[in-house]
């Protein structure tokens, strides 16, 4: 008998070392946009364990249904909360790491990439319409999006901003759009193509098409927001 117990202990401790590392290797991929009851079960009668907060992260298990999603948060807890584009950024089959919008966004950075050194920074100027000479960072963006991938994204910065949806600093994936406030007035006036680890590519006055990164110098100070259009 004291085998027995010994031997289910050391099942019993097994297992849960397989449970804290399954734990750790989860990703919370998905940001709350406004606070939203974590439920019991998909129904609104359903006990509340408690309100996720406002840019909390969470990992969403599945999408239930059209009104409900299940999802796990940080501290282990599994629940249901409304599928609504109101309270988080999920992107059915997308934000969850869908292998199409990963393809996406890693199409949308090679066909970039394939621009590094080109076009001599204008402001007004379209590749298209210059003999492929001259470029600014909305036309670049439109150049890579609209024309090589059949995208509709207006031609500048500002209206570009208010296309797809918020993504947070934190939750880039390549293929997003970054913005910045280069003048310091608040208003959004120049956008790049994050292509992943910390960094983007933009047609700029410093680099032509070049590579920068977010996270110090210049560029960080002069970040803004970011939107999914994939």
């Amino acid at each position: 008998m004291k085998r027995l117990t010994s031997l289910g202990l050391s099942l019993t401790l097994s297992a849960g070392l397989l449970v804290g590392q399954a734990s750790a290797a989860t990703t919370y991929e998905t940001e709350v946009l406004y606070g939203v009851n974590l439920r019991s079960a998909p129904s609104t009668s359903a006990s509340v364990y408690r309100m996720l907060s406002k840019g909390e992260d969470i990992h969403v298990i599945e999408k239930v249904n059209s009104y409900w999603l299940k999802v796990q948060t940080k501290d282990g807890r599994i629940g249901y909360i409304s599928a609504s584009s109101k309270y988080t950024n999920y992107i059915s089959g997308g934000k969850t790491g869908s292998a199409s919008v990963s393809s996406k966004g890693a199409a949308i950075v090679k066909t970039a990439k394939s621009y590094l050194g080109k076009f001599t920074y204008k402001w007004g100027a379209e590749p298209w319409n210059t003999n492929y000479k001259y470029s600014d960072c909305s036309a670049f963006v439109q150049l890579v999006y609209n024309r090589h991938h059949g995208y509709k994204l207006p031609r500048t910065s500002l209206a570009q901003s208010k296309q797809g949806k918020a993504v947070s600093k934190s939750n880039l994936q390549p293929g997003d759009l970054v913005f910045f406030d280069t003048d310091g007035d608040g208003t959004i006036n120049h956008v790049g193509i994050y292509i992943g680890g910390g960094d983007f590519i933009h047609s700029s006055p410093a680099n032509k098409v070049g590579i920068n990164t977010l996270n110090s110098g210049y560029w960080k100070t002069k970040y803004k927001t970011a939107r999914r259009v994939l």
